[in-house]
């Protein structure tokens, strides 16, 4: 299942355990006289529809970051940087897939064309960021880190952040 339905599916499941609480705690106290079928409309309008509009908003980022499509990303609030990486081993492309997946959430990795998308976890408060790696066959790596939520100043500073420590990680 994709990362953005199992979030639709996340939000929907938290919305229904508050509504089923208020349903509960407003029968006890107060009697509830509806009937099942408005109980559920209500649901559907107020537990399934909004969460639905909030996702969709931002499915195109979440979903680039498990497809198959190896072109960089072209949204709004990226940021992109070039390290160079020394290898300790034969293979360095499985070495910066270990490095990475020590510190995120690997969504996609492809060893043949040397890409990686790579991604923060998505919590309450914070959409989190997406992260894509390609190594060129010289060591060179392009990283590119953005925001799933383009247009808020603590994304744009984590951006920055995750951006230092990606550096950090590699060029040790």
């Amino acid at each position: 299942m994709r990362f953005s339905r199992r979030l639709y599916c996340y939000w929907v499941s938290i919305f229904l355990i508050f509504y089923v609480g208020i349903l509960t705690i407003v029968s006890l106290f107060w009697g509830l006289d509806a009937r099942l079928w408005q109980v559920v409309l209500v649901f559907i309008i107020v537990g399934m529809i909004p969460p639905a509009i909030i996702t969709a908003f931002f499915a195109r980022r979440l979903d680039y970051m498990e497809s198959e499509e190896l072109d960089p990303p072209t949204f709004s609030g990226q940021q992109r940087a070039v390290f160079h990486f020394k290898g300790r081993g034969q293979k360095p492309f499985d070495e910066v897939m270990q490095r990475i997946d020590r510190q995120w959430i690997i969504s996609f990795s492809d060893r043949r064309n040397r890409v990686l998308k790579f991604r923060t976890d998505a919590r309450m408060t914070s959409w989190g960021l997406g992260g894509y790696l390609k190594m060129g066959e010289d060591g060179e790596i392009t990283v590119i880190i953005y925001p799933v939520r383009s247009y808020s100043k603590r994304d744009e500073i984590s951006v920055n952040q995750t951006l230092r420590l990606i550096h950090a990680i590699l060029c040790r």
